[in-house]
């Protein structure tokens, strides 16, 4: 924390002046001075009419007023920047729910991971899994554009297309990803995929999407 010697001197002399207005209430004031002009004071008034706090006390306790404001400050500005951050949508991992569709004779599910946006690209785990058909299941990395200007646009209530890609871990299988993110909120909505396998064919998927910390 940066110690500023304008404030800590402002401080100290409102320490100093509080002191000198306590000592006055102590002593009588200049009244009291007055009525006993024609004596001796006593020893009890005169350790009544010593300072009320010496100068090392009076500038420990300016030290710490000020350390205590400035720690305060400190937090506020941590707070306000760990708010801004977790408020910013671009830097907020993106949810998608777990959906189904018809294939020939079965039926294929699609579970994706949270995806975290790095490099301009919303990245996660995907599992797909076709019954009866079991060999065609795959799991891999799912990749989606996703430019600071498309997520601003979604944030803000607009239908996005938007391309990507799944890639297979068993052999590195590229498969095409189109789609369309239709917001209902500024943190969520609902998402159509189009996975387009061999032979130009597609599995469309239809869910809903939302944004969390």
């Amino acid at each position: 924390m940066r110690i500023e010697f304008p404030a800590l001197f402002s401080a100290y002399q409102g320490i100093e002046s509080f002191t000198a207005a306590a000592a006055c209430e102590t002593n009588g004031g200049p009244e009291r001075d007055k009525r006993e002009k024609g004596g001796p004071r006593s020893k009890k008034e005169l350790s009544l009419s010593a300072p009320i706090f010496s100068p090392i006390m009076k500038l420990t306790i300016t030290l710490s007023v000020f350390l205590v404001l400035g720690s305060t400050n400190c937090i506020h500005a941590e707070k306000s920047k760990s708010t801004a951050e977790i408020s910013d949508p671009v830097k907020r991992k993106l949810f998608i729910d777990p959906s189904s569709t018809s294939v020939r004779l079965g039926k294929a599910t699609l579970i994706v991971s949270p995806l975290t946006r790095r490099g301009g690209n919303y990245i996660g785990d995907y599992q797909l899994k076709v019954r009866p058909y079991f060999f065609k299941s795959e799991t891999g990395t799912l990749v989606l554009g996703a430019s600071e200007d498309f997520v601003r646009r979604l944030q803000s209530g607009r239908a996005i297309d938007f391309t990507g890609k799944a890639v297979t871990r068993e052999d590195g299988t590229t498969h095409v990803v189109l789609g369309r993110a239709t917001p209902v909120s500024g943190d969520r909505g609902t998402v159509t995929f189009s996975i387009v396998t061999e032979k130009n064919a597609k599995i469309i998927f239809k869910t809903s999407y939302h944004f969390e910390i």
